[in-house]
């Protein structure tokens, strides 16, 4: 999904009650129940326009820190898309649903940088941004061999970075999974195969329909010794390319993502994922 910031105010009318004021005009409500419920409208001629999506993330921000909500409760219709697409991209995470409604909550988080993380003996590790995490990790949880995984982000300037902030902010974080494998079950070349099966390394600053610079294409190493294998696998790949973004470098930082992003689509089975079926299938019969 792609992610832009529309310039929104809000403007207090009564205790948590905020008009949404967009270009001067009154769009839409916000409202805070005394139980930390959240609703939202925007009147129909300004949906579709980054506006609802702004405005969350906005009083998101306000809530927690100028009301002193720690948590924040929201419900849709099961049948509401674009708020579920609104919420769910503004770190809103699904409590439970039912078959009208979905429930969700967002709570302060903070991420946890990797620098201590350790692999285990005889195990490799490497780093892959290949769009939404949420579809690569799945991926990758595919292949025999690989003992474990983490969503995260990549490479970015700031510290302990939050979901929202690399959605909205030019951060330089990609989202970015971790992956830890046997190589002697599944060897290097067998990880850049599956993962080189679900991107296209000729769109830049973005994979299919999530555009954006924490979308493009990596591949990030922290052993040194790694490099000569990375670089003649990405030479190889480069050759069946007109043009070719996918960036090899060594990883310079990784914050673990909130613990809701971690093994999304197994606790989401009908989420959003940008690979397909087909892709899927393909990684698969690497096994």
């Amino acid at each position: 999904m792609q992610n832009k910031y529309v310039k929104i105010t809000l403007e207090q009318q009564e205790d948590k009650v905020y008009n949404i004021i967009y270009n001067e005009t009154i769009v839409g409500t916000l409202r805070l129940s005394d139980k930390a419920e959240l609703y939202f409208e925007v009147k129909p001629a300004f949906q579709g326009k980054h506006i609802a999506a702004s405005a969350i993330y906005d009083f998101t921000i306000l809530a927690h820190q100028t009301l002193h909500e720690p948590l924040i409760h929201a419900a849709v219709d099961t049948s509401n898309e674009m708020a579920r697409h609104v919420l769910e991209h503004n770190g809103y995470s699904i409590l439970t649903r039912t078959d009208n409604k979905i429930y969700y909550e967002h709570r302060i988080l903070e991420t946890r940088a990797d620098d201590n993380y350790i692999v285990p003996t005889g195990q490799k590790v490497l780093y892959v941004a290949g769009g939404c995490f949420w579809g690569t990790e799945r991926v990758f949880k595919m292949l025999t061999g690989v003992t474990a995984t983490a969503t995260g982000y990549a490479n970015g300037h700031t510290q302990n970075p939050t979901y929202e902030q690399i959605c909205r902010m030019e951060t330089g974080f990609k989202e970015t999974v971790r992956v830890t494998y046997d190589p002697l079950i599944t060897p290097t070349e067998k990880v850049l195969k599956a993962y080189f099966l679900c991107i296209d390394p000729e769109q830049a600053d973005g994979q299919k329909e999530d555009i954006g610079s924490q979308y493009q294409t990596g591949i990030y190493y922290k052993d040194p010794t790694m490099f000569a294998e990375l670089a003649a696998a990405v030479d190889e790949e480069k050759k069946k390319h007109n043009v070719f973004y996918t960036e090899l470098k060594p990883l310079e930082c990784f914050y673990e993502a909130e613990e809701y992003h971690q093994d999304y689509l197994l606790k989401n089975p009908s989420g959003y994922c940008h690979i397909t079926k087909a892709d899927l299938q393909a990684v698969a019969a690497l096994n």
